[in-house]
């Protein structure tokens, strides 16, 4: 129930959810910049093996993204019932 919980601790949950959030977008944004070079600038090539565990726990990251938005929502609407 959200008088469980105080105004500030759903303040401070919904700080930490998006310190993850941002963390975890800088890293999909990461993965996704690296992807996006050419072969032709690539230092390393990479075997297809390691381009499907890349791409894996890249739509890993962005579910857990999705489930940390819907988190925050929550989190917001508690606030909201609060006032």
């Amino acid at each position: 129930m959200t008088s469980d919980k105080t105004a500030d601790q759903l303040r401070q949950e919904l700080k930490d959810v998006d310190e993850e959030l941002a963390e975890l977008r800088r890293l999909t944004g990461d993965v996704t910049a690296r992807r996006g070079r050419s072969s032709d600038t690539s230092i390393e090539l990479q075997e297809p093996e390691e381009v499907a565990t890349e791409l894996t726990g890249l739509a890993e990251t962005e579910a857990v993204i999705d489930v940390l938005e819907q988190r925050r929502e929550r989190i917001e609407a508690q606030l909201k019932e609060l006032g």
